[in-house]
Protein backbone atom coordinates (compact mmCIF):
# COMPACT_ATOMS: atom_id res chain seq x y z
CA UNK A 1 0.00 0.00 0.00
CA UNK A 2 1.46 3.60 -0.65
CA UNK A 3 2.04 5.54 1.88
CA UNK A 4 0.02 8.53 2.43
CA UNK A 5 2.55 10.82 4.09
CA UNK A 6 5.53 10.30 0.85
CA UNK A 7 5.47 14.01 0.11
CA UNK A 8 5.84 12.96 -3.74
CA UNK A 9 2.09 13.10 -5.62
CA UNK A 10 0.09 10.01 -4.79
CA UNK A 11 -0.65 9.57 -7.96
CA UNK A 12 2.96 9.81 -9.84
CA UNK A 13 3.97 7.44 -6.50
CA UNK A 14 1.11 4.68 -8.20
CA UNK A 15 2.03 5.84 -12.02
CA UNK A 16 5.64 4.32 -11.09
CA UNK A 17 4.54 1.63 -9.42
CA UNK A 18 2.40 0.49 -11.96
CA UNK A 19 4.88 1.28 -14.98
CA UNK A 20 7.46 -0.82 -12.63
CA UNK A 21 4.68 -3.85 -12.96
CA UNK A 22 4.70 -3.42 -16.27
CA UNK A 23 8.09 -3.57 -17.03
CA UNK A 24 8.48 -6.57 -15.06
CA UNK A 25 5.69 -8.33 -16.67
CA UNK A 26 3.21 -8.53 -13.25
CA UNK A 27 0.29 -7.06 -16.12
CA UNK A 28 1.58 -8.39 -19.75
CA UNK A 29 1.37 -6.60 -23.07
CA UNK A 30 -1.95 -6.64 -23.91
CA UNK A 31 -3.82 -7.79 -20.71
CA UNK A 32 -6.30 -5.44 -19.14
CA UNK A 33 -5.28 -3.89 -15.87
CA UNK A 34 -7.29 -3.90 -13.04
CA UNK A 35 -10.47 -1.87 -12.80
CA UNK A 36 -10.33 1.59 -10.96
CA UNK A 37 -12.38 0.17 -8.20
CA UNK A 38 -9.68 -2.68 -7.73
CA UNK A 39 -6.92 -0.18 -7.88
CA UNK A 40 -8.40 1.89 -4.88
CA UNK A 41 -8.68 -1.36 -3.04
CA UNK A 42 -5.28 -2.62 -3.59
CA UNK A 43 -3.31 0.51 -3.00
CA UNK A 44 -5.21 2.73 -0.71
CA UNK A 45 -5.91 5.63 -2.71
CA UNK A 46 -8.92 7.57 -4.14
CA UNK A 47 -10.08 6.77 -7.17
CA UNK A 48 -9.17 10.10 -8.25
CA UNK A 49 -5.70 8.95 -7.69
CA UNK A 50 -5.99 6.08 -9.69
CA UNK A 51 -7.52 8.01 -13.04
CA UNK A 52 -4.41 10.97 -12.81
CA UNK A 53 -2.27 7.83 -12.37
CA UNK A 54 -3.89 6.13 -15.21
CA UNK A 55 -3.70 9.09 -17.33
CA UNK A 56 0.24 9.47 -16.71
CA UNK A 57 0.60 6.17 -18.10
CA UNK A 58 -1.44 6.79 -21.04
CA UNK A 59 0.59 9.96 -21.80
CA UNK A 60 3.96 7.65 -21.45
CA UNK A 61 2.35 5.11 -23.99
CA UNK A 62 2.09 2.41 -21.37
CA UNK A 63 -1.40 1.81 -21.37
CA UNK A 64 -4.38 2.15 -23.51
CA UNK A 65 -7.48 2.92 -22.77
CA UNK A 66 -10.25 1.29 -24.47
CA UNK A 67 -14.24 2.40 -24.49
CA UNK A 68 -16.40 0.44 -22.50
CA UNK A 69 -13.79 -2.22 -21.81
CA UNK A 70 -11.18 -0.90 -19.65
CA UNK A 71 -7.48 -0.10 -19.74
CA UNK A 72 -4.39 -2.25 -21.31
CA UNK A 73 -1.02 -2.48 -21.26
CA UNK A 74 1.05 -1.37 -24.59
CA UNK A 75 3.82 -2.94 -25.72
CA UNK A 76 7.20 -2.21 -23.83
CA UNK A 77 9.81 0.50 -25.21
CA UNK A 78 11.35 -0.18 -29.35
CA UNK A 79 14.72 -1.52 -28.36
CA UNK A 80 17.32 0.09 -31.14
CA UNK A 81 20.55 -0.86 -31.78
CA UNK A 82 22.83 1.81 -33.43
CA UNK A 83 25.90 -0.62 -34.53
CA UNK A 84 24.40 -0.92 -37.81
CA UNK A 85 22.33 0.45 -40.44
CA UNK A 86 18.28 -0.49 -39.68
CA UNK A 87 14.95 -1.08 -41.22
CA UNK A 88 12.40 -0.06 -38.39
CA UNK A 89 9.99 -2.48 -39.94
CA UNK A 90 12.78 -5.22 -39.49
CA UNK A 91 13.63 -4.48 -36.31
CA UNK A 92 9.78 -4.69 -35.36
CA UNK A 93 9.79 -8.14 -36.89
CA UNK A 94 12.99 -9.44 -34.75
CA UNK A 95 11.47 -8.00 -31.49
CA UNK A 96 7.88 -9.63 -32.54
CA UNK A 97 5.71 -6.47 -32.74
CA UNK A 98 3.66 -5.96 -36.12
CA UNK A 99 4.58 -2.94 -37.70
CA UNK A 100 2.36 -0.77 -40.13
CA UNK A 101 2.84 2.41 -41.96
CA UNK A 102 0.91 5.32 -43.00
CA UNK A 103 1.57 7.99 -45.91
CA UNK A 104 0.25 11.43 -44.68
CA UNK A 105 2.49 13.39 -47.58
CA UNK A 106 3.89 12.78 -50.52
CA UNK A 107 4.66 15.65 -52.92
CA UNK A 108 7.49 17.18 -54.71
CA UNK A 109 9.76 20.49 -53.39
CA UNK A 110 12.15 22.44 -54.13
CA UNK A 111 15.83 22.37 -51.95
CA UNK A 112 16.14 25.40 -49.56
CA UNK A 113 19.78 26.06 -48.19
CA UNK A 114 19.53 23.54 -45.45
CA UNK A 115 18.30 20.88 -47.70
CA UNK A 116 20.70 21.70 -50.20
CA UNK A 117 23.86 21.19 -47.98
CA UNK A 118 22.66 18.17 -46.58
CA UNK A 119 21.94 15.90 -49.86
CA UNK A 120 24.92 18.20 -51.30
CA UNK A 121 22.25 19.29 -54.34
CA UNK A 122 21.82 22.75 -55.39
CA UNK A 123 19.44 25.19 -53.96
CA UNK A 124 16.38 24.74 -55.70
CA UNK A 125 17.29 20.90 -56.60
CA UNK A 126 13.58 19.02 -56.68
CA UNK A 127 13.12 16.91 -54.32
CA UNK A 128 10.23 14.08 -53.24
CA UNK A 129 9.08 14.86 -49.74
CA UNK A 130 7.54 11.81 -47.93
CA UNK A 131 6.00 12.02 -44.20
CA UNK A 132 4.96 8.78 -42.27
CA UNK A 133 3.86 7.22 -39.59
CA UNK A 134 5.19 4.25 -38.41
CA UNK A 135 2.88 2.05 -35.71
CA UNK A 136 4.27 -1.66 -34.03
CA UNK A 137 1.20 -2.89 -32.63
CA UNK A 138 -1.25 -0.56 -33.90
CA UNK A 139 0.17 2.60 -31.48
CA UNK A 140 1.72 5.37 -32.99
CA UNK A 141 5.76 5.11 -32.60
CA UNK A 142 7.79 7.42 -35.15
CA UNK A 143 6.55 10.15 -37.64
CA UNK A 144 8.96 10.19 -40.37
CA UNK A 145 10.11 13.09 -42.73
CA UNK A 146 11.83 12.63 -45.99
CA UNK A 147 13.47 14.30 -48.54
CA UNK A 148 14.97 12.22 -51.53
CA UNK A 149 16.89 13.48 -54.62
CA UNK A 150 13.83 12.93 -57.08
CA UNK A 151 16.19 12.61 -59.77
CA UNK A 152 17.55 9.86 -57.94
CA UNK A 153 14.44 7.93 -57.20
CA UNK A 154 11.74 9.59 -59.35
CA UNK A 155 9.59 5.95 -59.10
CA UNK A 156 8.61 6.41 -55.40
CA UNK A 157 6.34 9.28 -56.37
CA UNK A 158 3.57 7.13 -57.57
CA UNK A 159 3.99 3.56 -55.90
CA UNK A 160 1.39 2.03 -53.15
CA UNK A 161 3.70 1.22 -50.47
CA UNK A 162 0.37 -0.62 -48.48
CA UNK A 163 1.69 -4.18 -50.43
CA UNK A 164 5.44 -3.65 -49.63
CA UNK A 165 7.43 -1.26 -47.58
CA UNK A 166 9.36 1.83 -48.50
CA UNK A 167 13.14 0.43 -48.17
CA UNK A 168 12.04 -2.70 -49.17
CA UNK A 169 11.23 -1.66 -52.35
CA UNK A 170 14.02 0.68 -52.94
CA UNK A 171 16.48 -2.88 -52.02
CA UNK A 172 14.54 -5.41 -53.41
CA UNK A 173 13.04 -3.51 -56.91
CA UNK A 174 15.47 -0.69 -57.37
CA UNK A 175 18.61 -2.13 -55.98
CA UNK A 176 18.86 0.36 -53.47
CA UNK A 177 20.29 -0.64 -50.28
CA UNK A 178 21.73 1.56 -47.56
CA UNK A 179 25.00 0.93 -46.55
CA UNK A 180 25.58 3.87 -44.32
CA UNK A 181 23.44 6.51 -42.36
CA UNK A 182 24.89 9.42 -39.82
CA UNK A 183 22.43 10.34 -37.31
CA UNK A 184 22.47 12.69 -34.57
CA UNK A 185 19.70 12.69 -31.67
CA UNK A 186 18.64 15.74 -29.65
CA UNK A 187 15.62 16.58 -27.40
CA UNK A 188 12.42 18.24 -28.86
CA UNK A 189 9.43 19.82 -28.26
CA UNK A 190 6.35 18.04 -30.39
CA UNK A 191 4.64 20.34 -32.54
CA UNK A 192 0.88 20.12 -32.29
CA UNK A 193 0.82 18.12 -35.58
CA UNK A 194 3.04 15.49 -34.48
CA UNK A 195 1.58 15.89 -31.08
CA UNK A 196 -1.78 14.67 -32.95
CA UNK A 197 -0.20 11.85 -34.83
CA UNK A 198 1.33 10.34 -31.96
CA UNK A 199 -1.66 10.61 -30.04
CA UNK A 200 0.20 12.47 -27.22
CA UNK A 201 -0.75 16.01 -25.33
CA UNK A 202 0.46 19.06 -26.85
CA UNK A 203 3.78 20.73 -25.79
CA UNK A 204 5.31 17.19 -24.93
CA UNK A 205 9.02 16.87 -25.27
CA UNK A 206 10.47 14.10 -27.52
CA UNK A 207 13.14 12.60 -29.21
CA UNK A 208 14.90 13.70 -32.83
CA UNK A 209 16.71 12.08 -34.92
CA UNK A 210 18.28 13.48 -37.63
CA UNK A 211 19.78 11.21 -40.59
CA UNK A 212 21.53 11.33 -44.01
CA UNK A 213 21.59 7.86 -45.42
CA UNK A 214 24.28 6.50 -48.23
CA UNK A 215 23.91 3.84 -50.76
CA UNK A 216 27.58 2.56 -52.09
CA UNK A 217 28.65 6.20 -50.40
CA UNK A 218 26.15 7.77 -52.24
CA UNK A 219 23.35 10.65 -50.58
CA UNK A 220 19.98 9.08 -51.49
CA UNK A 221 18.12 10.81 -48.91
CA UNK A 222 18.05 12.51 -45.76
CA UNK A 223 15.24 12.47 -42.82
CA UNK A 224 14.02 13.85 -39.82
CA UNK A 225 12.12 11.44 -37.34
CA UNK A 226 10.52 12.22 -34.16
CA UNK A 227 8.88 9.55 -31.22
CA UNK A 228 7.67 10.35 -27.56
CA UNK A 229 10.66 10.20 -25.48
CA UNK A 230 9.94 7.61 -23.23
CA UNK A 231 9.06 5.17 -26.82
CA UNK A 232 12.66 4.45 -27.91
CA UNK A 233 15.76 2.98 -25.82
CA UNK A 234 18.96 2.74 -28.27
CA UNK A 235 22.07 0.98 -27.43
CA UNK A 236 25.16 0.85 -28.64
CA UNK A 237 28.52 -1.12 -28.66
CA UNK A 238 31.43 0.86 -27.40
CA UNK A 239 34.88 -1.34 -27.91
CA UNK A 240 38.61 -0.12 -26.99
Amino acid sequence: MINIYDKVPLYYKLAETLEEQINDGVYAKGERIPSERELCEMHGVSRMTVRLAIDELVKKGKLEKVQGKGTYVLSKSIVQSLNKVYSFSREMDKQGKVSSTRIIKRKIVEADSKLAKKLRVPIGEKLLYIERLRLAENVPIVVEKTWFIYSVTPFLLDIDFTEKGLYKTLDEDYGIRFNKAIETFNATQLNPNECKLLNCPKNQYGLLVKRVSYCNDKIICCSSLVSKGDIFEFTVVLTG
